[in-house]
């Protein structure tokens, strides 16, 4: 990632030094910063959290996607070829251990790695099991 960051970089270098325009190197200065700023938000790690009504995705300190326990359909384990596509992907890992699918009534499906995947889904299947015990749905 840093290689095609840096070949961008010297690529528009030396296009903006053949035209000798300064506004073509502060373009290309921009746009590999935010190249650079993308490429460490997403391997930053997510953080997940399980309430009592819904699970929480920490993403980048302040940003978050809650999901309600009434809008699960179900969850499972995925695979890494799974999470590609038209899917909201939270994680952050190549392998298949950790991947998990929640599949949501309304709405993508959405992708998340937590460590430990087997404890995470008791926990989860522990807090929809209490949840529901309270929450009728018609």
């Amino acid at each position: 990632m840093v290689l095609v960051v840096l070949l961008i970089f010297y690529a528009g270098l030396a296009l903006a030094m053949q035209f000798k325009q300064d506004v073509i190197i502060f373009s290309i200065l921009g746009a590999t910063g935010l190249l650079i700023i993308a490429s460490i938000l997403a391997l930053l790690p997510t953080k997940y959290q399980i309430f009592n009504d819904k699970i929480r995705i920490i993403l980048v300190f302040i940003l978050h996607l809650d999901i309600p326990f009434s809008n699960i359909e179900n969850i499972g384990a995925a695979t890494f070829g799974d999470s590609f596509g038209l899917k909201l992907n939270f994680t952050n890992v190549a392998y298949n251990d950790c991947i998990l699918r929640i599949t949501r009534k309304r709405g993508v499906k959405v992708y998340i790695s937590p460590w430990n995947r087997n404890l995470f889904v008791e926990h989860l299947n522990k807090a929809i099991a209490d949840w529901s015990k309270y929450n009728i749905s018609y």
